[in-house]
């Protein structure tokens, strides 16, 4: 490089240096545009608050009842004689099934065959005596009153035998109805009369269980309604059956309602005696149902978190009961409302949220008096 162009160098840098640190003092010195109150306001604002939401379900409010019962037989009976005498006879053997009017004892009959006989034989001399007169009639031979009187005999002798013959028939002892007979209480030889308990008769092919309910229940109970019993003989096992029986009144001293369930016993498992437990659902109102989780307490109650249009909003409820991992809750929540339950440690009233996980925009506003 030359030594003109050498000092014409340095004056050009001289010059341009100075003028670069002008520009930049002055760039620096420009008055800024002032911010608008939207973007202060994005500024300053908290972030969203990560929540778990849930939706509030409409219930109904199942009570689920447990109480013990006693097992009854369809039908029972003890069985006695109609007379007494001596036992020829016993027909059954404890456990065995019998068949309506089958033999189960029968009692010394021999004075009351012979009473038969004799009957039958005085009603056929009476008719005979009254074929007689019969064949006179018209001729005057025999009086009209005699003719009346024959008659009348044949009538007797004929209630003598019709007599003789129930004599005879109460001599044996028949099952009432189909069943099972129990233990025999009397053996071949024994003398019986009407207060003898032969023994017992049960129809197993269905069984009542007997138990007790409080009054707070008996608008909710009805005729037909299902139940299931279980007996701890039947582990694991459940016998459905139905309410056959209730009560007409409420008894006074315990304020229970008294009923039977109709179970059926086709593979004759269940006895009569046995305990049962019994259980029922009875229906009761609705009302709206939340995951435990959402529900909070607070100075002024029970509550729970919503979101209205992106914020959060406190919604004061009741608590009714819990059903099922759920809440069941009286107030303005409404059916549908995504409510929270995570995140609400950090949550205040018209704080936004951010679901992780959402199931729905926006609730409808809840009540002015029951949230804040």
């Amino acid at each position: 490089m030359s030594r003109p162009q050498r000092r014409f160098l340095a004056l050009f840098l001289v010059v341009l240096i100075p003028c670069a640190i002008l520009l930049g003092w002055m760039a620096r010195a420009q008055p800024r545009a002032p911010a608008t109150a939207t973007d202060e306001v994005a500024r300053r604002a908290p972030p969203p608050v990560p929540v778990v939401l849930a939706t509030s379900v409409e219930k109904l409010d199942t009570a689920r009842l447990e109480v013990l019962g006693s097992g009854l037989a369809a039908r029972s009976v003890t069985v006695y004689p109609a007379v007494a005498g001596e036992v020829v006879q016993v027909g059954f053997r404890a456990g065995q099934r019998v068949r309506k009017d089958e033999v189960l004892l029968r009692l010394q009959d021999r004075a009351q065959r012979l009473a038969v006989d004799l009957a039958a034989a005085r009603l056929e001399a009476a008719r005979r005596l009254m074929a007689r007169y019969e064949s006179t009639r018209g001729t005057g031979a025999v009086p009209g009153s005699v003719i009346d009187e024959a008659q009348s005999g044949v009538e007797l002798a004929g209630i003598a035998l019709r007599q003789a013959r129930e004599d005879l028939a109460d001599r044996v002892v028949l099952a009432p109805f189909a069943g099972v007979v129990g233990i025999a209480a009397v053996e071949t030889g024994d003398r019986v009369d009407p207060d003898t308990a032969i023994t017992t008769l049960d129809d197993r092919r269905t069984l009542q269980v007997a138990f007790v309910l409080p009054e707070v229940y008996a608008a909710r109970l009805k005729i037909g309604q299902t139940v299931r019993v279980t007996n701890p003989a039947f582990a694991g096992r459940d016998f459905p059956g139905r309410i056959d029986e209730i009560d007409s009144r409420i008894d006074a001293d315990s304020r229970n309602l008294r009923l039977r369930a109709r179970v059926p016993n086709p593979d004759d498992l269940l006895r009569p005696g046995m305990s049962f437990t019994v259980q029922l659902d009875l229906a009761g109102a609705r009302y709206v149902a939340v995951p435990e989780l959402a529900l909070q307490w607070g100075r002024d109650g029970a509550y729970v978190w919503t979101v209205v249009d992106g914020r959060a909003a406190q919604v004061l409820v009741r608590s009714v009961r819990r059903v099922d991992e759920q809440i069941l809750l009286e107030g303005p929540l409404p059916a549908g409302a995504p409510v929270v339950v995570e995140g609400v440690q950090r949550l205040r009233a018209g704080r936004t949220v951010a679901a992780v996980n959402p199931v729905a925009a926006s609730a409808p506003a809840p009540a002015a008096a029951a949230s804040r």
